[in-house]
């Protein structure tokens, strides 16, 4: 830290411009030396901006008018040049980078960038002397960790993340994380009960697997033992001390435990959830270390809810409420990557349907479309499609070598409607070579209209 210091204040010294040494640390450049700034930032992402290209590359940027296309770290700044050059020993990749934001357009860039990379090349050296870069402080390591989760695409990816950065945090073994759909949701999102994720560091027994293979009933019971009374980790040695709810674990030969639940914010949460974190060595493990992690997994959860809530509105974007059938947009998605003689699209209308509204009632009707769509569905190949794309009707989209095969389908669709009471029409019509998909629907569709003027016809080729 005091060589980085050291000569970021030199540099400073010379050009009266923001001057920053960062290091990596993970997934992101901690900034720790930086001066001729009032305010920087605190992390960057390793890929991000001009200070990425050098980590990655390892060679020297230079940039004279950096004004439009320059990222600075300083964005209140003006820019003028930049020159940024990777900090490392000889040969050997960067750990890290040295960044001068010029606030003017400067002659003589060579000079700045040679000098850059020289100065970079003594400071790695110095740092190796010292012992390498600085250790990640708990309160770095737990910052690293948050960004992190607030980055991730999706929540198998934050399950991972949150497994390693309680493996990583706790320094154990082995990290599992269990999650139960909550008693009062039927959220599909949420499985029954799963191992969202595990994770083991390099040469450990793999205790998550294990996990991974215990009955249900088991999972369930740990679930409830963690959510019960909150984190909690082991003091003693569990063949003499009191371990219910943990007996898979122990005989296992678990010696050490933190179990902490994972609770976000909501007032009702879709899932019960526990991460248990494991190792076959007697290891006493810290309060403060509990405390960090019920800190990490707190973020976790709430970083979970997030990403529920963003699938649940594309799910409700792209689906049928009703039915749970996609609807109209994935459906003109599947319509366009129709193949020639090979994509088969059946149109299903529901006979008689209006009747049943206006003598039953719109529930009736709506309990109809659900049984029906229910049976379709399951009547249908594995990688066939069905849509609701009308209010009685529907198109299924199937990937078939001939007509025949289509047909045969459309029959199965027409007796599995009769199975649930009621009948339907169908169109089918083939994708030709050089037709427009909006064609073959249309074929398709008129096809459909024919099958139900005419009595004892369920499924109708189209011409």
């Amino acid at each position: 830290m005091r060589a980085c210091n050291t000569a970021v204040s030199i540099l400073n010294a010379h050009t009266r411009s923001p001057v920053d040494a960062l290091l990596v640390s993970g997934t992101h450049l901690s900034l720790v030396a930086c001066s001729g700034a009032w305010q920087a930032p605190q992390t960057v992402p390793v890929h991000y901006g001009i200070v990425g290209r050098v980590l990655a590359t390892g060679r020297a940027v230079s940039i004279g008018d950096a004004s439009i296309e320059y990222a600075g770290l300083h964005q209140r700044l003006p820019v003028g040049s930049v020159v940024c050059a990777p900090i490392r020993r000889q040969a050997q990749s960067p750990i890290g980078v040295l960044n001068l934001e010029f606030d003017r357009l400067m002659p003589g860039l060579d000079e700045w960038r040679n000098g850059l990379v020289d100065l970079g090349l003594r400071l790695g050296e110095r740092i190796a002397e010292l012992g390498g870069p600085p250790v990640e402080s708990r309160a770095e390591r737990t910052l690293r960790y948050t960004l992190a989760f607030a980055d991730a695409r999706d929540r198998r990816e934050l399950a991972e993340l949150a497994c390693e950065a309680a493996v990583d945090v706790s320094g154990l073994g082995s990290a599992a994380l269990l999650v139960r759909r909550a008693a009062d949701t039927t959220e599909w999102l949420v499985p029954d009960l799963a191992l969202a994720a595990g994770y083991t560091a390099p040469d450990t027994p793999d205790l998550a697997a294990h996990v991974a293979g215990l009955e249900p009933h088991r999972l369930s019971e740990m679930i409830d033992a963690v959510c019960r009374h909150g984190a909690g980790h082991t003091l003693g040695d569990p063949d003499l001390l009191d371990a219910r709810g943990f007996e898979p674990l122990i005989g296992a030969g678990v010696r050490t435990l933190v179990a902490v639940p994972v609770r976000g914010t909501a007032e009702s949460p879709l899932a019960d959830a526990a991460m248990l974190i494991m190792d076959r060595l007697a290891v006493r493990v810290g309060s403060g270390t509990v405390s960090v992690l019920q800190l990490l997994m707190a973020n976790a959860a709430v970083c979970y809810e997030r990403l529920s809530t963003l699938d649940h509105l594309k799910s409700m974007a792209d689906s049928d409420p009703l039915t749970g059938l996609p609807h109209l947009g994935p459906f003109t998605e599947r319509l366009a990557a129709a193949r020639a003689g090979r994509t088969a699209l059946l149109v299903v209308d529901i006979d008689d349907f209006k009747k049943v509204n206006d003598t039953m009632g719109h529930a009736a009707g709506d309990r109809l479309l659900i049984r029906l769509a229910k049976a379709l569905r399951g009547t249908l190949r594995a990688g066939d499609e069905l849509f609701r794309v009308g209010g009685d009707e529907f198109v299924a989209v199937l990937d078939v070598p001939d007509e025949t095969e289509a047909t045969r389908v459309a029959r199965r669709l027409a007796a599995a409607a009769r199975e649930v009471g009621n009948a339907i029409s169908v169109g089918v019509a083939v994708r030709r070579r050089g037709e427009p998909a909006e064609v073959t629907l249309r074929r398709a569709d008129d096809a459909m209209y024919l099958a139900k003027q005419e009595d004892q016809i369920e499924v109708r080729v189209s011409a």
